[in-house]
């Protein structure tokens, strides 16, 4: 049987041409080689249990949120293996199969991807010089992006989908609530702000807060939005080969 280019056997996974094609020429490259395998057991937040050709393996998550609703026992996975002999755990857990579609679980990844965007002209609502990592009241911003004023950017990344709609969070966040509390007082004092979400997944038609999960930052957004902070979604091109910005997303608040 095969899942979405990954094919299941009783005893293990295995690579299918669909696999290596994909693998071979991934534009935001895994640092060493890919390896499928299935999902066993999450013992905690930062480690995952796998199987890799039948054997058990304990591996890195690089994704703190909860991810409940598709790591499941027996859903294919596919890591990346470190050749640094100095790590605890020499795999790491990139992305998780849902549903015969793939979604990139790496959330460090979100920042590069959005930079690699608006250097290619697909975030076209702000314009200038970039600089990463820029402080504002007691908290760090992604970007700030342009000047007199520059415009603040905070950049989320998105791995939960219900019914077609990409949602965030997937636990409670004081962070991003925080984040969302800056960029309105960012806004009062000047500034141009904005809250970009991008799913990684390429299969979502829309993005809205996910109000069960948190409704104080589904209030916040609301607010945000009502003091003229910029709301903004993403899907992305997935695949092994590359993770890229595809197109935006309508914003339900």
């Amino acid at each position: 049987m095969s899942e979405g280019g990954v094919a299941i056997r009783d005893d293990c996974l295995v690579l299918t041409p669909e696999i290596v094609t994909e693998v071979s020429r991934l534009s935001v490259p895994l640092q060493g080689a890919p390896v499928p395998a299935v999902f066993v057991d999450r013992p905690n937040r930062f480690q995952a249990v796998v199987e890799i050709e039948g054997c058990r393996e304990t591996v890195h998550v690089p994704n703190t949120g909860r991810m409940d609703e598709m790591l499941f026992p027996g859903t294919p996975v596919m890591l990346e293996k470190s050749d640094n002999p100095r790590r605890k755990h020499p795999y790491s857990l990139k992305f998780v199969n849902k549903n015969n579609h793939w979604i990139c679980i790496h959330s460090a990844l979100a920042n590069r991807v959005f930079e690699d965007a608006f250097y290619e002209g697909k975030v076209d609502w702000v314009r200038g010089p970039l600089q990463r990592e820029v402080s504002f009241g007691n908290s760090r911003m992604d970007f700030s992006i342009g000047e007199d004023p520059p415009t603040l950017v905070e950049v989320k990344c998105v791995t939960y989908e219900e019914d077609g709609i990409a949602m965030f969070p997937d636990a409670p966040t004081l962070r991003g609530q925080k984040h969302v509390e800056e960029l309105i007082a960012a806004l009062e004092e000047g500034y141009r702000t904005a809250v970009v979400f991008i799913a990684f997944m390429d299969f979502v038609h829309r993005f809205t807060p996910h109000r069960r999960i948190d409704p104080s930052l589904a209030e916040k957004l609301r607010k945000a939005r009502d003091h003229g902070v910029l709301i903004k979604a993403y899907a992305c091109s997935i695949s092994f080969r590359e993770i890229s910005l595809e197109r935006e997303l309508s914003v339900q608040l």
